[in-house]
């Protein structure tokens, strides 16, 4: 819900910004940082650094960092085992873009709608719990997960300048189609009653994408590549110099 919510909140904002905070700036201003506060909710730390090209094209560079949480709901597992996130699951990502701008393109212009291309490199990574219910009792599983991603999408999105040298960068839609390559090490007999329960979860989700399914080695180390889509909005605030 929480992930429906806040670029619905990105929209009302855009439309509801009043007219006088949207003030011109010196268009000789070419750079920004921004930090997406979106992200915070997420525990993760994410900055970016803008550069404008000339009066239509940018190019911005992404960086991010996540400080723990659950084990992504990409690999969750329903209710034949319980996830424990007491060690976090940790990780950075990368994100270079390139930005055409609809209007003329100075810092001060109104109107800030915006198309792009995206690139997105991101590792997450942790030591892993597993409580798997045998049929009488949840057993305690280690283990440690390795999860990398290499994607490309299209972004759209619109800046909300103002006052001075403060915008906002609402970046509502960006469907991403990524690589993924996951690897597992289970330090357990019970191995090879986790692995089909998460190549199950999977590929429900592979199957509601319409992408093929996978099938996950069945042993304590495990790897596997497949395609998965993804999305991505964000809500910048950042400076201008």
């Amino acid at each position: 819900m929480r992930k429906n919510i806040l670029p619905l909140l990105s929209l009302m904002l855009l439309i509801t910004a009043p007219a006088h905070c949207q003030e011109t700036k010196d268009s000789t201003y070419k750079h920004a940082v921004k930090m997406n506060v979106a992200a915070l909710g997420f525990k993760n730390l994410s900055f970016y650094y803008e550069h404008r090209l000339n009066e239509h094209w940018s190019m911005q560079l992404g960086t991010g960092y996540k400080l723990g949480g659950k084990i992504p709901k990409l690999i969750g597992l329903g209710d034949f085992v319980i996830a424990s996130d007491t060690r976090g699951v940790k990780g950075f990502s990368l994100t270079p873009e390139v930005r055409y701008h609809f209007g003329n393109y100075t810092w001060g212009d109104l109107s800030g709608l915006y198309a792009g291309m995206y690139g997105r490199t991101t590792r997450l990574f942790g030591e892993l719990e597993f409580k798997y219910w045998d049929g009488t009792q949840y057993i305690d599983i280690g283990g440690a997960g390795d999860m990398r991603e290499f994607g490309l999408g299209i972004q759209i999105g619109y800046k909300v300048f103002i006052k001075e040298r403060w915008v906002v960068d609402l970046m509502f839609m960006g469907p991403r189609s990524s690589f993924q390559r996951l690897k597992l090490e289970l330090d357990s007999q019970f191995a090879s009653d986790i692995i089909p329960l998460i190549e199950e979860e999977i590929n429900k989700r592979l199957e509601w994408w319409g992408m093929d399914p996978i099938s996950i080695p069945d042993n304590v180390s495990a790897e596997v590549d497949f395609r998965f889509n993804n999305f991505r909005y964000a809500i910048g605030v950042g400076y201008l110099f």
